[in-house]
């Protein structure tokens, strides 16, 4: 059984603070964040790796200090105390774009009240600090197989965008995108081999439960979608990873290391 390449590459730890200098609503939900600053100086952004993320640290409100991990002499990053509340707040975001002339990053956040992220972006202003930290790592898009199929949320609109940027023309892409309603879709890279479907939990009938659509979705796929060479992508809500993983491991032709089903975030 042959496996799509999906290589993973490392990328040396840097402490980086930049500065907002944009903004721009996609959508009601989605607004970018453009970040620059000189520390963008060798940012390791790999041009097909969809999923790149970087750590976000977010000042306190008390002092607006940002409070990152050091880098230790072997790479890797002191974590020690984060537990206590050591560091700044911070959450892993994808990274949308980078710039190497203009030394930007562009960073999309869905705005919403609760936790970390979504409040910051709501009443985010030109001149913010931010710290970065990261990317460790880097996967490697595989660019050859027959089938994409990918099951997606707000807060992987970012990453899906960079997927249909990435894959070759000749890609057969049906992609399930489940946002809160219309107001929700934003503009996405044209891709001439790409279906997309766009799925709103609420309607003028019915508010559906966080990934029960992409769940419906993947049971009424079209015969035929499933073979050794299709890759499976899926990131959104921890709850509904759980079902989609369950459901894809039990169709047999399906080569399971050609899954990659990832919890953006969860819903407690």
């Amino acid at each position: 059984m042959s496996i799509l390449k999906h290589e993973r590459i490392q990328v040396p730890l840097k402490q980086r603070v930049a500065r907002v200098v944009k903004l721009k609503d996609l959508s009601s939900t989605l607004r970018r964040v453009t970040l620059q600053g000189e520390d963008f100086q060798g940012f390791g952004f790999h041009p097909l790796a969809p999923e790149a993320h970087v750590k976000l640290f977010f000042p306190n409100a008390s002092d607006d200090v940002l409070r990152m991990p050091e880098v230790l002499d072997d790479g890797n990053a002191d974590w020690q105390g984060a537990a206590e509340g050591r560091f700044s707040a911070f959450r892993d975001y994808t990274i949308r774009s980078f710039d190497a002339d203009l030394l930007t990053v562009d960073i999309d956040f869905v705005l919403h009240d609760v936790g970390v992220g979504g409040p910051w972006a709501k009443q985010a202003k030109v001149g913010d600090l931010l710290g970065i930290f990261g990317p460790r790592s880097v996967r490697l898009t595989p660019l050859d197989a027959l089938k994409y199929v990918f099951f997606v949320d707000e807060t992987s609109l970012p990453a899906l965008a960079r997927w249909l940027e990435i894959l070759p023309e000749s890609a057969n892409i049906d992609a399930w995108i489940e946002v809160h309603s219309v107001s929700s879709e934003i503009s996405l890279p044209a891709h001439v081999g790409a279906n997309l479907h766009w799925l709103h939990r609420n309607n003028e009938q019915e508010n559906h439960p966080y990934g029960r659509l992409l769940l419906d979705a993947l049971d009424n796929l079209p015969s035929g979608w499933a073979c050794e060479k299709t890759w499976v992508w899926a990131a959104t809500e921890a709850h509904a990873i759980v079902q989609l993983r369950r459901k894809l491991m039990n169709i047999d032709v399906l080569n399971k290391d050609h899954l990659d089903l990832v919890a953006y975030w969860k819903q407690f």
